[in-house]
């Protein structure tokens, strides 16, 4: 009989120790975010509160289209004259006074060219170089 209680102790101690399992921490990690999305060739997508990519360089003649999936309202409006000179027609010329969709502007004339949205400024700056 004592040794089928000392067998028993033995089993019950077994049983107990496999059942920790060691403590350790198996949850799984989540996935990593997804990447941001990338703004298609000669475009500046508008962000919530940024141009993305800020700055672009495109050759003359190349229509710069700028694209706002966001559902927030822009607008693209240029910090000086030679810039809304140089933007031309596309679907429109000069200022982008209502960017809620998408919108082009053909460039012609080499120079870089400073624009903003007024609407959330000062932070929402792009900077396009047009090159001969």
């Amino acid at each position: 009989m004592r040794r089928i209680s000392g067998l028993f102790g033995v089993l019950i101690l077994s049983v107990g120790v496999l059942s920790c399992g060691g403590g350790g921490d198996n949850s799984v990690a989540p996935p990593p975010p997804p990447p941001p999305p990338v703004c298609p060739a000669n475009t500046f997508c508008l962000l919530s509160s940024t141009f993305s990519p800020t700055t672009l360089s495109v050759a003359a003649g190349t229509t710069v289209t700028w694209k706002n999936d966001t559902g927030l309202a822009h607008n693209v409006l240029w910090d000086d004259a030679a810039g809304s000179a140089a933007a031309g027609a596309g679907d429109g010329s000069g200022d982008i006074s209502d960017a809620s969709t998408t919108h082009t502007r053909k460039f012609v004339t080499a120079g870089t060219y400073a624009f903003h949205c007024s609407i959330h400024a000062p932070g929402m700056v792009g900077t396009l170089t047009v090159t001969p």
